[in-house]
């Protein structure tokens, strides 16, 4: 004879996962101060959606839950799924955010790092190469040419990254 408990329950059985759109949505536009008129304005939507998502009655779709994570600085994930109501939480999630920027952003700053080492690397091997040649044919001199064209865009592309990279870094802080 089976016992009751160790039957595994079936997937239809399983607690829900908790879902707090509605009430984070309301919560954070009052938080914010706007209307449901202005959060509509701002993430291109009609007032009636945001009624209807605050109260419940409708679920917005992904596309429109990344627009309100971004419209709050809230991981779509903390937005769904966190009780926002909590102060606590709310600093958590938005600490989160921002500290997943930061780290995305470093990311970004030793690839290019990376990659400016990479064309320092390149010319100094052409470099070698030029001045260990006796007498380079035209068409070698050709490609130099060229080759010093790209090398020179392509340090000015990773100098414009670096100072957007700069810029980025100023607005997460």
């Amino acid at each position: 004879m089976k016992n009751k408990d160790s039957v595994l329950s079936s997937p239809t059985e399983d607690a829900q996962l908790p879902n707090f759109i509605a009430s984070n949505l309301r919560l954070l536009r009052k938080r914010a101060g706007w209307s449901q008129s202005e959060l509509a304005a701002r993430v291109g939507l009609n007032r009636g959606n945001i009624a209807s998502y605050e109260c419940g009655s409708a679920e917005p779709s992904i596309c429109k839950l990344l627009r309100f994570s971004n419209v709050f600085d809230i991981s779509t994930r903390d937005f769904t799924r966190l009780d926002l109501s909590d102060p606590a939480e709310l600093a958590l999630a938005r600490s989160a955010r921002l500290s997943e920027e930061a780290e995305r952003l470093n990311a970004y700053r030793e690839r290019q790092a990376e990659l400016s080492h990479l064309i320092d690397s390149s010319h100094d091997l052409f470099q070698y190469k030029r001045d260990t040649l006796d007498k380079p044919c035209k068409e070698a001199e050709l490609f130099a040419g060229h080759y010093l064209q790209l090398l020179e865009l392509s340090r000015q592309l990773m100098k414009e990254h670096e100072t957007l990279l700069e810029e980025l870094g100023c607005q997460c802080k």
